[in-house]
Order: C-alpha cells, then sequence, then structure tokens
C-alpha cells in the first residue's frame, strides 16, 4: 500500500512539473511570436515589463493589490502613441484559501490630443441589456454600455450617435479616458492579432470624436 502512496505522489509531481515545464516553453513560444511580429512593424518591446504601469493610472482594470505588466509593447499607430501590455493580478477568494487566483487583462493605453475629464465606458452583458432600463445618469445610459463621467457636456460631445453605432457593432472592449490616455483593456493574453485588433478598434473611437471635446481639458499634450 505504501508503495502505491509512493508511487501515485511521484506520478503527480511528475504531472505538475511537466505541467510547468510546458507553461513556460508556451510562454517563452508565445514571447517570441510576438516579438517577432512587433518588431516587424518597428515598435519596441520588452519581455521584462515595467512595474511603474500598474500604478500610474488608479482604477479598473488595476487592481489594488498590485499585479505585474508584462510583456510591453510600445510604438506609434494610425499617428496615436500606445502602450500595450499583458496585466496579470492574483485574487484570494477567501481569508482561508490557500491558492489565489490569478486573472489576466489585455491593457491598451494611447495618447489623446489633450487632458480630458475622466469618462469611463462599459459594456453590459446580455442579461444586463434586456433587464436594465434606459433612465439617464449623469453622462447618458445606452443599451449595449453604461457610461459614467461628471462632466455630462464631455461625455456628450464624446459620445456622437456615429461614435455609439459604432461601439454598439465593434468588439468587446471596456475603455475610458483618464486626464491625456485612453485606457482600454479586455480579459485575455497579449497577442499580435488581439493587440492589432484593439489599436484599429480605438483608432475608430478617437476617429470619430469631435474634435471640441478635446477643449474640454486643460490644452494639449506636451510632446
Amino acid at each position: 500500500m505504501e508503495a502505491v502512496v509512493v508511487l501515485l505522489f511521484a506520478a503527480l509531481a511528475g504531472a505538475a512539473f511537466l505541467a510547468v515545464r510546458h507553461g513556460r516553453f508556451a510562454a517563452q513560444r508565445r514571447h517570441a511570436d510576438l516579438r517577432g511580429d512587433v518588431r516587424s512593424r518597428g515598435w519596441g518591446f520588452s519581455a521584462s515589463g515595467d512595474p511603474q504601469l500598474t500604478r500610474r493610472w488608479p482604477g479598473p482594470p488595476f487592481h489594488p493589490g498590485g499585479g505585474v505588466a508584462r510583456p510591453v509593447v510600445s510604438g506609434t499607430h494610425r499617428g496615436r502613441s500606445f502602450v500595450a501590455f499583458e496585466y496579470v493580478y492574483e485574487i484570494t477568494p477567501s481569508p482561508t484559501a490557500k491558492t489565489a487566483i490569478p486573472h489576466r487583462r489585455l491593457v491598451i493605453t494611447i495618447s489623446l490630443p489633450g487632458s480630458v475629464p475622466d469618462l469611463a465606458v462599459t459594456r453590459k452583458n446580455a442579461v444586463a441589456r434586456v433587464l436594465d432600463r434606459p433612465v439617464p445618469d449623469v453622462a447618458g445610459e445606452h443599451r449595449h454600455h453604461r457610461v459614467a463621467c461628471a462632466d455630462p457636456l464631455f461625455a456628450s460631445t464624446v459620445l456622437q450617435p456615429t461614435v455609439v453605432e459604432w461601439l454598439d457593432a465593434g468588439p468587446p472592449w471596456d475603455w475610458r479616458f483618464a486626464g491625456d490616455t485612453m485606457i482600454g483593456y479586455q480579459p485575455g493574453r497579449l497577442t499580435p492579432e488581439r493587440l492589432l485588433s484593439g489599436l484599429d478598434a480605438f483608432s475608430d473611437v478617437l476617429d470619430r470624436i469631435p474634435a471640441e471635446a478635446w477643449r474640454h481639458g486643460s490644452g494639449p499634450v506636451a510632446g
């Protein structure tokens, strides 16, 4: 009986070792593929990340308990500077839990023409779209999105009908304006395909926002 237990323990330990090794190999392969794609576009790549990125913009998707941002990609897309990264943080489900649950987000930040009031646009799930009553709040309530902004004039200037229509039909991203930066995020890993899709999605949003929206802030961002 003891021999069976020892063999079972050894098998479990071996399986765990192989799983960890496979996970590391898969991560290295993903990073290599991403690095190759990024460099072919003339963008920068860092596998080690930047700890300041998780503390620069308090609020979603960043967890108060911290986390790591890596790998990091930076460059210019459609005339706008951006920094994108894979953000991972852990949450312990209960005080007695021994294992923390990792949460992974793809985050894309894009420089705005100026510093503007904070505004957040998050997608409703399918149930919320059915149950929610379309009662406007300070920023306006939309069928597919919730909007939070203390400046209703700015929110209405940004969320023109052409912008809202595109958001309703566009890919499932949450995003917000924080000072002079647009922050977009969704669950999952940073891959070349998802990065390019997100950059195009946010560029399409910014292209539809009228120029007067950028005059609600404190002026242009210093270059």
